[in-house]
């Protein structure tokens, strides 16, 4: 990044934002300022384990600040891999969906706050091997407000498998893509 005045308008939008948790294969990027922002998310090959028993999984990938969250819109492209062998952990032609939401993956059917940011999208795993699938795109159509005036909002990336015959054992999804994420903090009125 150059050094200088857009270095800290990036650092402060941040700051004032939110910010994206640690994680190996996960960078955030937030720029606006005065409660409107624009974050992209971009994935490269950020691991998430998914556990045989569950058929389901989560990644925080944002913490915003306190606030009521309005979220304008975005776009997603995404693509998964599987790392290991696929006949004995996630299966060839997985019926994998995955959604963005204001609360972490509770069962393998995504709803409710799992899907409030970016409804549950089906894709079928249909790459082998280590490989990538083929990229899979959404639209973060409808624009929600979320109450973070409490306690903060958190952004989460939700996976799930439709049946039990798509996995025979625990592995790991590899995510590549970006996701572009348009929203606003309105405040806290406390």
């Amino acid at each position: 990044m150059t050094r200088g005045l857009p270095r800290t308008l990036v650092r402060a939008a941040a700051r004032e934002a939110g910010l994206a948790p640690p994680r190996p294969g996960l960078k955030a990027v937030t720029t606006g300022q005065g409660g409107s922002y624009r974050t992209v998310f971009t994935f490269a090959g950020m691991q998430v384990p998914v556990t045989d028993a569950l058929a389901y999984a989560a990644q925080k990938i944002f913490d915003f600040t306190e606030g009521k969250v309005r979220i304008k819109g975005g776009t997603a492209r995404l693509q998964f891999a599987v790392l290991g062998a696929r006949a004995a952990t996630i299966n060839d032609n997985a019926a994998l969906t995955w959604s963005l939401g204001s609360a972490a993956a509770s069962s393998a059917t995504l709803a409710s706050t799992m899907v409030n940011v970016l409804a549950s999208t089906a894709r079928t795993l249909d790459g082998t091997g280590a490989a990538l699938s083929t990229a899979l795109t959404a639209d973060i159509a409808a624009a929600v407000t979320l109450d973070g005036t409490v306690t903060p909002v958190d952004l989460y990336l939700n996976l799930a498998f439709a049946t039990g015959t798509d996995i025979d054992a625990d592995g790991v999804l590899a995510i590549t893509g970006t996701i572009t994420l348009l929203w606003e903090n309105w405040g806290d009125n406390a």
